[in-house]
């Protein structure tokens, strides 16, 4: 997971984005909008988050705290 962090965080802003545009109710065209800017938020925190997840894994490593596995 954090060896793909855009791959990451398209897979979670995808299904929040949907999910989200459900829930909109069609006569308010701001709702849509709503929810794109939404899940590509929630995609870019999940992304931001593997990102993080793998400089922390590649900093345990050249320590020699963490070995992989």
């Amino acid at each position: 997971m954090a060896r793909h962090p855009i791959g990451t965080g398209l897979c979670a802003a995808v299904p929040f984005t949907l999910f989200f545009l459900m829930l909109s109710r069609e006569e308010e065209p701001d709702d849509a909008m709503f929810a794109v800017v939404f899940g590509l938020a929630l995609g870019v925190v999940f992304a931001l988050t593997a990102v993080s997840e793998r400089l922390r894994q590649r900093r345990l490593k050249r320590l020699e705290v963490w070995d992989g596995s």
